[in-house]
């Protein structure tokens, strides 16, 4: 009957049933072990999204830095061009770089919120990695 086919399913067509069959099968997952799982994940995709946002944010700091270093190294007969719409037009140097320094600032103090978030977020996911691994040992897989 479906019993039987149940037992096929757990054990396999020859009938050998392995410890780790009979573990998998015999774990229960109570409603707060799988909110436990489910806020791992979505800490996980959190923890995902937070480091492609601190990867872009160095690179647009970067990015801030050598513009002003471009500027500063600057030696051109025109002084500095800023594109507007199709034509260039003559900017300060100092208005320049002005404005990347209070850019820079913003996407450092930026970086700074992010990464002191990323930190929470990983002390959270460890918190949760403990307890259901102290529940589900080699049962449950939470690497990436």
């Amino acid at each position: 009957g479906s019993r039987a086919l149940a037992d096929w399913a757990v054990s396999g067509p020859r009938g050998d049933r392995s410890m780790t069959d009979v573990e998998q099968r015999d774990i229960e997952v109570a409603k707060e072990d799988q909110q436990k799982i489910n806020q791992f994940s979505r800490l996980n995709l959190k923890f995902d999204d937070l480091d492609d946002e601190i990867a872009q944010l160095k690179k647009t700091v970067q990015t801030y830095k050598d513009a002003t270093e471009e500027i500063e190294g600057c030696m051109e007969d025109e002084g500095i061009m800023m594109k507007v719409g199709e034509a260039y037009t003559p900017i300060d140097e100092d208005s320049v770089t002005e404005k990347l320094a209070k850019l820079s600032e913003q996407s450092e103090a930026t970086l700074q919120e992010k990464t002191e978030e990323i930190e929470k977020v990983r002390g959270e996911l460890d918190v949760l990695k403990k307890a259901l691994y102290a529940k589900f040992g080699t049962s449950i897989n939470l690497e990436k």
